[in-house]
């Protein structure tokens, strides 16, 4: 349980925290490789169409080709869609009882690098973000964690001072970038961990 600061915000990162995602499952479908999970990761991570299109700076036809520019897929860009949506999974169970509960004593935001196409798919699936007074996506940001203006463009539209922020994310280097920035971040893997942290 942490110190509990008035008029606090609490931001949640959205995929591997809120929601489960297919990640690597579809990663091998789009990489059409049999690396392992954490070679997966690194390839997915230094690609520059990746944090392009989730920057919200060009279309999803442009990223198709720039990825395949990066790694050749034999995918066309129907079926290339098809498994990027799929990275989508489902809601965390307790995920959205949890966020309830926490509103009715805290701002909720959430913060989250992703893109118009997982966004619409979420909201058919799911009431998920309609739980949060707040929606800080990167794709209409044109930023992307871990960059330092993400996180100062966050705080001064919530008009807070960065350390009333209570950031949960879970990934490290997104952690330590907000730390640097001057929040309060906890990395996490689940909403359970959310509310033993908050102490709710």
């Amino acid at each position: 349980m942490i110190e509990k600061l008035s008029e606090s915000v609490v931001l949640c990162d959205l995929g591997g925290v809120l929601i489960d995602l297919h990640w690597e499952k579809s990663a091998r479908s789009l990489f059409g490789t049999e690396l392992s999970k954490e070679q997966l990761l690194e390839k997915w991570l230094s690609l520059s169409s990746i944090k392009t299109f989730e920057a919200g700076l060009c279309s999803f036809a442009d990223f198709f080709r720039a990825f395949c520019q990066e790694n050749p897929v034999s995918l066309s860009q129907e079926d290339f869609m098809k498994e990027f949506i799929g990275i989508i999974g489902p809601v965390k169970p307790g995920s959205i009882e949890i966020l309830r509960r926490l509103k009715k004593n805290n701002r909720l935001a959430l913060l989250s690098n992703t893109n118009a196409l997982h966004i619409d798919f979420l909201r058919q699936q799911s009431d998920l973000l309609d739980c949060f007074d707040r929606l800080f996506l990167s794709y209409e940001m044109h930023l992307v964690k871990p960059d330092p203006a993400i996180f100062s463009q966050v705080a001064n539209q919530l008009q807070v001072e960065p350390e009333k922020i209570l950031f949960f994310d879970d990934s490290k280097t997104n952690i330590e970038a907000a730390i640097k920035s001057g929040f309060r971040a906890f990395q996490v893997e689940s909403p359970e961990e959310i509310a033993r942290t908050i102490g709710k």
